[in-house]
């Protein structure tokens, strides 16, 4: 149960980051500070909980209190939420395309959400591999 309560919390942070980086590059003025906002919510959610999970928790409370492989819990989450996030990609480009609705503002941003994407899940599988290391 730990493992599907982690991954929900993982894949949710992730999300908000994610969320958060697309609505501040596409809104302006007080949307980008919700954008601002989103980050840095998923961001203290993610370290968060990586700190549970980490030898400072051991340190600060003497027990882990998340006892799980973080950084192999964290690959598989962020390959089911890739997984899933890729194929609804494709689906959804499939039926704009279909339907000549995919214009070029839609292609810029599926393309930066991928790649924002990516680079949240390296940067967060990385904090949680030097978070775990003994």
């Amino acid at each position: 149960m730990i493992e599907l309560i982690s991954i929900i919390v993982l894949t949710f942070a992730t999300a908000l980051i994610i969320l958060g980086l697309v609505t501040i590059w596409l809104e302006q003025g007080r949307g980008r500070w919700q954008g601002v906002a989103l980050t840095g919510v998923g961001l203290l959610t993610m370290v968060g909980y990586g700190f549970l999970g980490s030898r400072f928790s051991l340190e600060l409370f003497g027990r882990l209190l998340i006892r799980v492989n973080l950084p192999a819990l964290m690959a598989t989450a962020f390959t089911y939420t890739a997984g899933v996030v890729i194929g609804a990609a494709c689906a959804l480009g499939l039926f704009l395309w279909a339907t000549g609705r995919f214009y070029g503002r839609v292609e810029r941003t599926i393309v930066v959400f991928v790649l924002i994407g990516v680079l949240v899940a390296l940067a967060a599988t990385f904090l949680a591999v030097v978070l775990s290391s003994p």
